[in-house]
């Protein structure tokens, strides 16, 4: 453990010098996390379609709006009354209101079921949440652990880049001119390794800016402590049900209840209401009315029947679809536990082990050139050994923060 406290504090020393000089484009994990779900569109969207999910359901609880009817009546076609309103005593001019009656039960479970729609929505907004702040976590430390790798090569590199004139001048005393060919191609095989590394941080600033529309150069604040997992396998498997796309399928199950709930009474009739009234010609009394309209369900067999029970098949394939997905959850978490472990094991190899053996070889060589028993071009090969070694270790350490934030971002995190 005490081997590998000075990679450890390299890192931090990084990050906390960031700290002290923040610029507008540094930001903590936490201030990143934040811009991204401000940023979000995708959750903004879930956000209003659950909205109107809801006022539909508060919709759906109200009678239908009555219908205002108007008309004329026994209008006749022929003869000497035809086409006048006010001639044949048959002849009406009509004005009621109708109102059709839903019953409460109905439209309980119909607002049921919109409700519980609205809550599958705010469910797939948590696996938004999770995938988003699982990202951009990813994407953070990528650029702080880079940036620790570009300052690690540069230094390197600069160091080759002094040994490059002795090796000129060593080709004036009798030494072969081939070394200093080779040490030129070392240290364009250096650069070269640079380059890749500043690649990969350009595409993480890349990925922070797609994900929170802000331009983040350089990170601040302390990093999280992605050396061990966020707690113990046991803990993390028992709350696999609590992963968002778990809770979504429950909530999809609850909505397909909801459906077979609402279709079981489908059966009880509308009644619809009118109340008019009608004029007819000089000398004829007027008329009023009342009409009432009601559903006969007569083939319930044959309709109603067949959709409740589609419903409780629908209903009954939710809950067997929750089941594979809590399987499949569970299953992927050992995968990244796994992959967790074997990333740990190899960052681990790389800082008490290989890195320790170069820069002992490095040391080596140098004493022996000091020496006269060495030349500047071992030497040279030697700290291309020790550059890729660095950044071996780092890609291994960055391997190693990307599985923490896959295990760690399972399930959304409130941000402070």
């Amino acid at each position: 453990m005490k081997q590998r406290l000075p990679g450890l504090l390299l890192v931090g020393a990084v990050c906390v010098t960031a700290a002290f000089n923040v610029k507008a484009d540094s930001l903590t994990l936490a201030q990143t996390l934040r811009a991204a779900e401000r940023y979000s569109a995708g959750l903004s969207a879930n956000q209003h379609q659950a909205q109107a999910l809801n006022s539909r359901a508060d919709s759906a609880l109200q009678l239908p709006d009555p219908k205002l009817k108007f008309g004329v009546e026994n209008l006749p076609v022929q003869g000497n009354s035809a086409h006048r309103f006010t001639r044949d005593g048959m002849t009406m001019q009509t004005l009621g209101i109708m109102q059709e009656y839903v019953s409460m039960e109905k439209r309980q479970r119909k607002s049921d079921a919109l409700h519980a729609e609205a809550e599958s929505i705010l469910a797939n907004s948590e696996v938004l949440r999770s995938t988003l702040q699982r990202d951009v976590a990813q994407a953070w430390l990528d650029l702080c652990l880079l940036s620790k790798a570009r300052e690690t090569a540069r230094h390197l590199i600069t160091e080759a880049e002094r040994q490059i004139p002795a090796i000129t001048r060593s080709v004036a005393n009798g030494v072969a001119g081939s070394s200093v060919l080779e040490a030129r191609l070392t240290l364009s095989a250096m650069r070269d390794q640079l380059t890749d590394v500043e690649r990969d941080l350009t595409l993480a600033q890349t990925r922070l800016q797609r994900l929170t529309g802000e331009t983040i150069d350089t990170v601040s604040g302390e990093l999280p402590r992605y050396t061990r997992l966020p707690a113990e396998p046991d803990v993390l498997a028992a709350g696999v049900l609590q992963h968002p796309e778990v809770i979504q399928a429950s909530r999809e199950a609850k909505v397909a209840k909801a459906r077979s709930a609402q279709s079981a009474i489908a059966a009880i009739p509308d009644v619809g209401v009118e109340v008019y009234y009608a004029k007819r010609s000089a000398g004829n009394d007027d008329m009023a009315g009342v009409m009432v309209t009601m559903d006969l369900p007569l083939f319930q067999a044959k309709r109603q029947n067949k959709e409740y029970a589609a419903d409780v098949s629908q209903s009954l394939e939710a809950t067997d679809r929750l089941t594979l997905l809590t399987r499949d959850h569970l299953a992927q978490l050992h995968a990244l536990v796994a992959e967790y472990q074997a990333a740990h094991t190899r960052w681990l190899r790389q800082q008490q082990e290989i890195l320790p053996l170069q820069h002992q070889r490095l040391a080596l060589l140098l004493a022996q050139y000091r020496s006269g028993t060495a030349n500047l071009a071992a030497v040279l090969e030697a700290r291309r050994g020790v550059l890729s070694s660095e950044l071996d270790a780092n890609e291994a350490e960055r391997a190693l923060a990307q599985s923490w934030a896959a295990i760690r971002y399972l399930t959304p995190q409130d941000v402070q």
